[in-house]
């Protein structure tokens, strides 16, 4: 019995520690690229051609629309595949935060810029200077409002409790 009972904790260690280990090093190929890509917006390091493909067919939504993930990851494919020839390639691909027209919303091209935020005199056409300064008015008046209704519980529940005092 004492054979059988070492083989049934073997084989119970087994199973748990194998499952753990490979699910640590299952990483996703295209999770590499992102995690490359996130910080800086740029791909640095040189990745199988799989990976790339993965990545685009995984690209998330929001960063295909709103970033240029995309285009950096096809630009790091390409530069892996001239590398794999022999041929020179870009070492870093991506322009990161600061590039002007790092992307397009619907056709029209969206920059993004570290500088400061427009004056007065640098109206555009319409002559609007959008900027956004503090809370929005309407978050104000509810908050305002919520005040006045706790106020007026706490004065409420004040009375209450100044008429059950016996006199």
């Amino acid at each position: 019995m004492g054979l059988v009972k070492r083989l049934l904790l073997l084989a119970t260690l087994l199973a748990v520690a194998l499952p753990a280990s490979a699910g640590a090093a299952g990483i996703p190929c295209r999770n590499k690229v992102f995690n490359d890509w996130y910080p800086d917006g740029k791909i640095a390091s040189s990745y199988p051609v799989g990976c790339y493909r993965d990545a685009l067919k995984h690209l998330p939504s929001d960063a295909a629309v709103y970033s240029s993930l995309g285009d950096d990851v096809r630009g790091a494919m390409r530069a892996a595949m001239r590398r794999s020839q022999g041929l020179a390639a870009p070492a870093q691909v991506g322009h990161g935060p600061t590039a002007i027209g790092a992307g397009s919303v619907k056709s029209a091209l969206a920059s993004i810029s570290s500088a400061k935020p427009p004056s007065l005199s640098d109206r555009g056409s319409t002559g609007v200077v959008a900027t956004a300064t503090g809370a929005p008015l309407p978050i104000l008046v509810l908050g305002g409002i919520a005040l006045a209704l706790v106020a007026a519980g706490g004065i409420g529940a004040g009375v209450r409790h100044a008429r059950s005092r016996p006199r």
